[in-house]
């Protein structure tokens, strides 16, 4: 199985997350993408401009979601 890394921009003053994106990116193990949710994690805040992160409480959260990977092309109708 693969997984995309989903990221939340997210508020701690009412714990909703008001903007979510899916990176274009399949890690080949769960464990390789939770590394790369911390890092992008950590890019994305450093992005933000610091009195917004303090005035919002913002912090980022992330989801590795696994898909399914199909090897075997389905069988073509018989014609």
């Amino acid at each position: 199985m693969k997984y995309v890394l989903i990221l939340y921009l997210c508020s701690m003053l009412d714990n909703s997350c008001f903007e979510s994106t899916i990176t274009s990116h399949e890690y080949p193990t769960y464990y390789d993408c939770a590394l790369a949710g911390y890092k992008l994690s950590h890019n994305t805040l450093m992005n933000l401009d610091p009195g917004r992160i303090e005035e919002q409480q913002l912090a980022v959260k992330y989801e590795c979601r696994g898909v399914k990977v199909n090897i075997i092309p389905p069988q073509k109708p018989n014609v």
